[in-house]
């Protein structure tokens, strides 16, 4: 049996609290971390690695792309929380960008993404300049933000457990 780890960087809490649900359904020997706890030399203790983000710039979290980049030859898979629909456009490319940086050295196994609370600092910066000018906050963009804020919720916490019974 392969021995895994799943590591996540959460901003808000959500992704924490999507990979503590997926942690519950893994079986066999398995750890779980947050991005601070773990150090990138004990990569080599594990077979199948999860990596867990928030959307930052319409990709993974720099920290989490920092540790994809040090990973080589391992069975990956990533789930990430988004203010945004996994299935709109921004989720697609959200999604795209993060299997290119994990089959870069890897095999990727899967990936999960869903929503989650925008962080209350990112929506304030939004508003200023030169944020504004990219993501301004639109009526559209607050109605998402909106939408957002009330996930991940339990019908997220299923959804992600089943994705990774199936990949697993």
């Amino acid at each position: 049996m392969k021995k895994t780890v799943l590591i996540y960087s959460s901003l808000t809490g959500n992704t924490r609290k999507v990979g503590e649900a997926i942690f519950e359904i893994i079986d066999g020997e398995k750890e779980i971390y947050s991005i601070e706890e773990f150090n990138s030399k004990m990569i080599d203790n594990y077979d199948r690695i999860i990596l867990g983000f928030w959307v930052d710039k319409g990709t993974a979290d720099s920290r989490i792309r920092k540790l994809i980049g040090n990973i080589r030859n391992k069975e990956l898979a990533f789930f990430g929380t988004l203010g945004a629909e996994p299935s709109s456009e921004h989720g697609k490319k959200v999604y795209n960008r993060v299997k290119l940086l994990c089959t870069k050295h890897n095999t990727l196994i899967g990936g999960f993404l869903c929503l989650g609370k925008v962080a209350d600092k990112l929506i304030e910066r939004m508003g200023k300049f030169p944020l504004n000018l990219i993501h301004p906050l639109t009526p559209e963009r607050m109605t998402r933000i909106e939408n957002a804020s009330s996930h991940p919720n339990e019908v997220d916490f299923k959804n992600a457990k089943n994705y990774f019974k199936n990949i697993l």
